[in-house]
């Protein structure tokens, strides 16, 4: 359970947004997965992107850093590093989670998937806040991750079987709490995609202090895109990811991925 403690009890949007953001890499950072090989039932879609991903390159960490969002891609986007100097939040640091760390066990693809990571060992990976409108207030947690082919069909299908079983779980060494786990429309881009959203437990014995999260996770030839989105206040309504964000991160790394040789 963790405990959020504002000075006059409710956050702006602003900072509250950031204080969220901080928190979700730090305190309740998830160390939930292991290297288990659930299949899942992959979409027609995945399927025919088959052998678009066995041919897409996988980018490396530099091509990885050039492929983040900037004013280019998308007007007035804010993208800011996440954690620079913390071990195990900076940018470029994802590992491979124990599945162990999550209860219930089958759940942990799932307590990945809201930290950006998997059981699988990543060619390179790069984390970024990325906010868009005014002053940044729309955004979310952006993490780009690039595996080895075959470990990347495994992390969408082991996350889209989990999402069929998976309820609630606690997860990490704060035992972060999260319930009311529910799988939402895959989105249409890239060659694959899952997305979810489930409420994270703030203040135990608080009807009111649940805080709601989106997850977006979205296969672009051997590299996921991985969006996060805290709601701005506690109990209140689903958080909402930028669709204006994701198209244009979207086109940036199909470019990229498909013409990495």
């Amino acid at each position: 359970m963790i405990t959020v403690q504002t000075r006059g009890g409710i956050m702006s949007r602003a900072i509250a947004r950031r204080h969220l953001a901080a928190m979700a890499l730090t305190a309740i950072s998830v160390t939930g997965c292991g290297g288990g090989h659930d299949s899942g039932t992959p979409t027609a879609k995945a399927a025919a992107g088959g052998n678009a991903e066995q041919n897409a390159g996988v980018l490396s960490q530099q091509q990885l850093e050039d492929a983040v969002v900037d004013a280019h891609d998308l007007p007035g986007v804010d993208v800011d590093p996440i954690g620079t100097g913390t071990e195990g939040t900076g940018n470029g640091v994802i590992h491979a989670l124990r599945r162990t760390d999550t209860n219930p066990v089958l759940c942990a693809p799932v307590s990945s998937a809201v930290d950006g990571a998997s059981g699988y060992t990543p060619v390179g990976s790069v984390r970024r806040s990325v906010g868009v409108g005014p002053k940044g207030h729309d955004g979310a947690i952006l993490t780009l991750v690039s595996y080895h082919p075959a470990d990347t069909a495994r992390v969408i299908s082991e996350l889209r079987t989990a999402l069929k079983s998976c309820k609630g779980y606690t997860a990490g060494p704060m035992k972060a709490t999260y319930e009311d786990v529910e799988a939402t429309d895959d989105p249409p881009q890239g060659d694959d995609a899952v997305a979810f959203q489930l409420n994270l437990l703030m203040q135990p014995g608080q009807d009111d202090s649940r805080l709601a999260v989106s997850v977006k996770v979205i296969r672009h030839g051997s590299t996921l895109a991985i969006y996060k989105e805290y709601a701005d206040e506690l109990g209140g309504g689903p958080a909402s990811i930028p669709s204006d964000l994701v198209n244009a991160q979207s086109k940036v790394l199909d470019a990229a991925v498909h013409t990495t040789p």
